[in-house]
């Protein structure tokens, strides 16, 4: 899925309706008024309602937000800033806002902010596929790190050219460097795509 561009940052409030089904809440109904970002750098959140005690067969209306066994743009706790966060961009379902972290789930923005400060860790690229994420050029200089000479927008094929991306990345490390690679556009997982490598920093 990918349309037209959707500015998904702008706070609202909607506790009128259920966020997921789209019912006007009656009187008698349960409902839960929850904080939820559909795009992770959204500096205000929006605060919707869902029902909390309609059961079904796949749980109520508030256990739906969550649940990605039935149906796609869930949400999810972000393990590091404890936000409800949606799990792909609206207005293109390709871009994931999840990245796993010590095996739990956190959001693009938190990823991203340790990265720019640590990098990518080394074990992140002993396994041949290529981590990373699409940064703005502007946090990219911002951070301080610069374009490695030879390695912009680097075609990823297979499992060959991830490999040498990745031992370049891991020589680098090996030197003192942080390193970071910074998607211009990749398959999900890293696969295929064009990438490029940064670093900073490097031994005295």
């Amino acid at each position: 899925m990918q349309g037209p561009y959707v500015d998904c940052s702008k706070p609202f409030k909607k506790t009128k309706e259920c966020h997921e089904c789209g019912e006007k809440f009656r009187r008698g109904d349960t409902k839960e008024i929850v904080e939820i970002v559909d795009d992770p750098w959204a500096t205000k959140p929006r605060i919707v309602a869902f029902h909390s005690d309609n059961e079904d067969d796949n749980g109520t209306c508030l256990d739906k937000m969550t649940d990605t066994s039935w149906a796609d743009f869930r949400y999810f706790i972000c393990a590091q800033c404890d936000r409800i966060v949606a799990r792909q961009c609206g207005s293109d379902g390709w871009r994931s806002y999840v990245k796993i972290l010590d095996d739990e789930e956190v959001c693009v923005r938190c990823y991203q902010e340790l990265r720019l400060a640590e990098g990518e860790p080394a074990d992140a690229f002993e396994a041949g596929r290529v981590p990373g994420d699409f940064y703005s050029d502007s946090d990219l200089s911002i951070n301080g790190w610069s374009l490695v000479p030879g390695y912009h927008g680097v075609h990823i094929t297979g499992e060959v050219s991830a490999k040498r991306f990745c031992k370049q990345a891991l020589l680098l490390i090996k030197a003192g460097h942080k390193v970071l690679s910074n998607y211009d556009s990749m398959g999900i997982g890293g696969s295929e795509g064009y990438v490029s490598l940064y670093a900073k920093g490097g031994a005295s």
